[in-house]
């Protein structure tokens, strides 16, 4: 799906929820309403914000605090009580490990755009080919793998697929969810009742909350306090912990194997195909590639490449090693001038002297299994052992495939980049055992977990983040509480996720007011230093 695309698409769910609401503004209730019973669920829509708000979950909070509070479960409740104390460490940790964080990127982003200006003023003032290379050479010094430690967003589109969309907005939403359950879990364990709960959509990111009574809040000791307000970033970082043990101890693939065949050792699967790619017509999806000119796809054959299947696409076009015997009467010999490849036509050259030039179809040499050689030595007496001239761009791509009990071999010619192979081919390692099952499957799984990790990640550190609308604000408050003294409380209800967290109160100490004060101006300089010089570097590059 296009960027263009989706933009409708969200347009249409937009006017879809506007439209059922001025619908149901306009249907009466048969029965009359009582002012004096709130409802259980209420929705509301503000501009472009969807928001439902809900009491259902009040009495299974109420439930949950009373049995945890209960003498049977006493051990429990000091268990749990324990472990949210190491997450009130943790979540410390998150908190200086994303000011680390953000400091490191805005110098890595100020570097950057700092060489690329001094490239930039250098390229305008070299005309000459060697000018043209120092510029490639200092590029190829600032490349993204240069940045290793920075904070590089996910943005649909631009720098992922538009089509990841739905698994981000999907991740976003679990690990939101995941977050608000600790908040939830450690006010039950301190008797601090839960007032609603719900989830909203903002455009089209999701979010979820919880609300509590400020004043219940504010009346723990600053030690309880910090579970609390802690207790959703701890929660993801210890779902981002089982997430990572589960891909260590390989048990996706014990469940793959039962749908799928690991068929990495043949070669790849081809799973999907651009629908304008030329290669749609030629390249059925759910065959097998088993080679790509002479490089084997096949992991069973390769000892030096990781994945040949990037490996290969993505590194410098080469000649070939290995030649073809073409007989002398198929070749049109290019005398006084070099080749110019025309139409279906392309530039081979000698095996023994690259001088000499023959313009042919390349079809028929790479499809009719011509025997292959290192020299002329090697053909009969009327072939000539040529190779396709290295400026060619010649990809000769081996298909297998197998279908109602019959199996056989095809050679697909590509002429363009290998680059271009694969942007337009998506492959994989696993064929479904099943025909109902789709072979997006692995991929989509594996991009789900993927985005799952960095949304857990992200949500940690950034929720710690010493920002007045972020969790981190309200940790930092009951820390210095806690290393300073405690403050007094307000009146009201916190929703944990909103912008109405506590400020300063008149009887702060003067540190406490310092050290907040200096933390919060600084975290905000820092992110919007990285958002201008993101923006900088993005447009410059």
């Amino acid at each position: 799906m296009s960027l263009a695309g989706g933009g409708l698409w969200i347009s249409c769910l937009w006017l879809v929820i506007y439209a059922v609401k001025y619908s149901s503004r306009r249907s009466k209730s048969l029965l009359p309403f009582s002012q004096s019973r709130r409802p259980s669920t209420e929705v509301s829509l503000k501009n472009l914000n969807l928001r439902v708000k809900t009491e259902v979950f009040n009495a299974f909070h109420d439930e949950l605090s009373t049995r945890l509070s209960s003498k049977p479960s006493a051990m429990l409740r000091q268990t749990l009580l324990r472990l949210y104390d190491l997450g009130s460490i943790i979540s410390t940790i998150g908190m200086l490990a994303a000011f680390c964080l953000l400091l490191s990127t805005v110098v890595t982003l100020s570097l950057d755009v700092l060489r690329t200006r001094h490239v930039t003023h250098q390229s305008t003032s070299v005309v000459t080919k060697r000018g043209m290379d120092h510029v490639e050479d200092t590029f190829s010094s600032i490349a993204p793998g240069h940045n290793a430690f920075t904070i590089n967003p996910i943005i649909p589109g631009v720098t992922v697929p538009f089509s990841h969309l739905p698994l981000i907005l999907l991740a976003l939403g679990i690990s939101q969810i995941v977050h608000e359950a600790g908040h939830a879990i450690t006010a039950a364990l301190h008797r601090i009742p839960m007032l609603a709960s719900g989830v909203s959509i903002t455009f089209i990111f999701p979010s979820a909350f919880v609300i509590l009574p400020s004043a219940r809040l504010e009346n723990l000791l600053p030690r309880d306090r910090m579970q609390v307000v802690a207790g959703g970033c701890f929660h993801n970082f210890a779902f981002l912990c089982f997430l990572l043990l589960a891909a260590w101890s390989g048990i996706g693939s014990v469940f793959a194997s039962l749908l799928f065949q690991d068929v990495s050792a043949l070669g790849k699967v081809i799973v999907g195909i651009e629908y304008d790619s030329p290669l749609i017509a030629h390249l059925p999806v759910g065959t097998l590639i088993t080679k790509m000119d002479d490089v084997q796809m096949g992991s069973a054959a390769q000892t030096t490449m990781a994945d040949p299947w990037d490996d290969y696409l993505l590194s410098p076009a080469s000649t070939p090693t290995r030649g073809w015997c073409v007989d002398q009467s198929l070749l049109s010999k290019v005398s006084g001038q070099e080749c110019i490849a025309v139409g279906l036509q392309s530039c081979f050259i000698s095996k023994e002297d690259a001088a000499v030039q023959y313009s042919l179809s390349p079809a028929p040499v790479f499809t009719e299994n011509a025997a292959r050689c290192n020299s002329s030595m090697e053909c009969a007496p009327s072939a000539s052992c040529v190779v396709p001239r290295s400026d060619q761009q010649l990809v000769r791509i081996t298909v297998a495939w197998d279908y109602a009990g019959n199996s056989g071999k095809d050679i697909v010619v590509w002429k363009g980049p290998k680059r271009e192979i694969w942007e337009q081919v998506e492959v994989g390692n696993l064929r479904p055992r099943f025909s109902f099952i789709s072979r997006k499957l692995p991929s989509v799984v594996s991009c789900f977990f993927e985005y799952m990790k960095l949304a857990n990640l992200s949500l940690y550190l950034v929720n710690m983040l010493p920002l007045t609308v972020l969790d981190g604000h309200q940790l930092l408050i009951a820390l210095l509480e806690l290393l300073f003294g405690r403050a007094s409380g307000g009146l009201g209800s916190d929703d944990l996720e909103a912008s109405n967290n506590r400020s300063w109160t008149p009887h702060d100490s003067s540190a406490q007011r310092t050290c907040r004060a200096f933390l919060s101006m600084s975290t905000l300089v820092l992110v919007t230093l990285c958002a201008l010089l993101g923006v900088i570097r993005w447009s410059e590059n």
